[in-house]
This record gives C-alpha cells, structure tokens and sequence, in this order.
C-alpha cells in the first residue's frame, strides 16, 4: 500500500492475510467497522475505509 492513490479501501482489502496493515479477521474488521472503532463511508451497500486513516496507522509515532 506504499504511495498509493487510492481515497477509499474496501474492508476485505485491509485485512492482513491479503496483504493488508490490519491483523485481524474477516468478522474482526466488520465488527470494528460496525461499532466505529474503524471508521468507514456507505457506498450504496458497501463500506469503505478512508486512506486517512490507513495513513494514520502506518505512520509511526513522533519520538520525543
């Protein structure tokens, strides 16, 4: 996922199995999207991640 130009990632493509920055399952990334521990944007039936996000995990915290 390195400079990539996408705004918008489908759950499924998060996951770390597929390559993806997030280590949980398949039922594990739906139940944090639903409770908003993930945040995600309804298209049509759909719910995708915003790439902010995703940025915001792969960035590594300041060191003081």
């Amino acid at each position: 996922m390195e400079s990539n130009t996408e705004k918008l990632f489908d759950l499924p493509s998060l996951l770390a199995s597929n390559g993806g920055p997030i280590p949980l399952s398949r039922a594990g990334i739906y139940a944090a999207a639903a409770n908003g521990d993930i945040p995600t944007v309804k298209i049509g039936r759909r719910r995708f991640v915003p790439s902010w996000f995703i940025e915001r995990l792969l960035t590594p915290p300041p060191s003081d």
